[in-house]
């Protein structure tokens, strides 16, 4: 018995009350879809940028995280970190039109010069792709993204360079097909980059925010809260440090007979020299005084739980800090006391993260050399990757392949799996 389309569709209830099972002709699936999207994208977040002394929010706000990534010591940490991590050593591969390895040396030094020509700092010598991918990742977590356009050489043969862009300047609008329409808006003049060499990577982007996130995005409160109590600590530990001294001074006896304005007088004398002989004091002198004269120290009552309130004040704004920028405190410099296994625990779930932004790094070197390979009508193909080596908990990992490859050729002396079963499955052992 022969199954159509028409008749399996008609078949699944729901599917005929909305016109999936039927139409005038044609393909009945087909039909009911549109090659242009229906719906239409809103604006509404470029409603939300105001404009503040004639700058755009966005343009402030990125201004804010790179003043806060340059001078919070916990942030510029954490961008460090994020940035360090992210621009691993790096390595490429080879491949031709069929898809298999290849290893010429021709094409990998049209590779490794393209590389180390590609940063647009003519005056950072050799900085090649080491130095790209520095400004390429510190861009895109302050900033939230990446832009760029791809130059090429006089001869027009071949890539000469990538020309970063300040993320600032970009903007984006919503052209009649409901597309982003991207721009550079720089004194005044509006430019633009709608164009095949241009480049641009959002951080976190989505159809109502094409500009993509910070890393910043969430911390600006809270950095600003640890900020003033760094301040406020400043100021009480200051004055804690330096000893406040409380001075008595008892009033001299009137003497019988003595006139009110000379007693007024000679008690005032009285005062105003033990006032100069308190400020006359050198840090090794010593007070000597009457006895009418009465020192003491003036602080807090426990110095030690004054510090403590404050440690633990601040450790909760830092693992806000921390969780804002997805690192837990030690990855930052802090440490509270995390166990061996939460502190690896936690670096595995930042190389899980890591990837990600990774991914995005590698696709833009793909498309960079895919240029560069059309340009010099090379037919093949390259593609990066970062070399991540990770030698935390590497024990555990070694132990455990053991253990799998014992299982497989346990398996396989039973007669429970094939030899090619085998090699399949240790192959897959990482």
């Amino acid at each position: 018995m022969k199954f159509s389309l028409r008749n399996i569709l008609s078949k699944v209830k729901g599917l005929d009350s909305i016109g999936l099972s039927g139409g005038n002709g044609g393909n009945p699936v087909s039909a009911q879809f549109s090659s242009v999207p229906r719906s239409k994208r809103t604006d509404q977040f470029m409603h939300s940028l105001e404009l503040i002394n004639g700058t755009s929010a966005r343009t402030g706000m990125i201004a804010l995280y790179r003043f806060m990534r340059n001078c919070v010591p916990s942030l510029n940490a954490a961008v460090w970190t994020w940035v360090r991590l992210a621009a691993a050593d790096l390595s490429y591969d080879i491949y031709d039109k069929s898809g298999e390895k290849q290893d010429s040396d021709d094409i990998r030094g049209t590779v490794d010069s393209l590389l180390r020509r590609l940063y647009d700092n003519r005056y950072q010598r050799f900085g090649g792709t080491d130095a790209l991918l520095i400004e390429f990742f510190n861009t895109l977590f302050t900033t939230g993204s990446v832009c760029g356009e791809l130059l090429l050489n006089e001869s027009g043969n071949g890539v000469r360079q990538f020309y970063f862009i300040d993320p600032a300047t970009i903007s984006f609008e919503l052209d009649r097909n409901s597309e982003w329409h991207i721009y550079q808006e720089v004194d005044d003049r509006k430019i633009d980059l709608d164009k095949p060499s241009t480049y641009f990577y959002g951080l976190d982007a989505d159809t109502t925010d094409p500009w993509g996130r910070s890393l910043l995005t969430s911390v600006p409160f809270v950095a600003r809260v640890e900020q003033a109590l760094m301040s406020d600590m400043h100021k009480s530990m200051h004055n804690a440090g330096y000893h406040r001294i409380h001075v008595s001074i008892t009033p001299p006896e009137m003497v019988p007979g003595e006139d009110r304005d000379l007693y007024v007088s000679r008690a005032n004398s009285y005062f105003d020299e033990t006032v100069r002989m308190m400020k006359d004091f050198e840090p090794e002198d010593n007070p000597v005084t009457w006895d009418d004269v009465k020192i003491e120290y003036i602080g807090p009552a426990s110095k030690i739980s004054s510090s403590s309130s404050w440690y633990l004040n601040h450790k909760a704004v830092i693992e806000e800090i921390c969780a804002g920028t997805h690192l837990a405190p030690f990855m930052i410099g802090y440490s509270y006391g995390s166990t061996q296994t939460w502190a690896e625990f936690n670096f595995e779930l930042m190389q899980r993260q890591l990837r990600t932004f990774q991914n995005a790094a590698t696709g833009f070197l793909d498309w960079i050399v895919s240029i560069e390979f059309a340009l010099r009508g090379i037919e093949s193909r390259c593609r990066f990757r970062f070399e991540n080596p990770i030698s935390v908990g590497l024990l555990d990992r070694r132990r455990a392949e053991s253990i799998e490859i014992d299982n497989v050729i346990k398996q396989l002396d039973s007669g429970l799996i094939t030899r090619d079963d085998a090699i399949r499955r240790l192959s897959a052992v990482e």
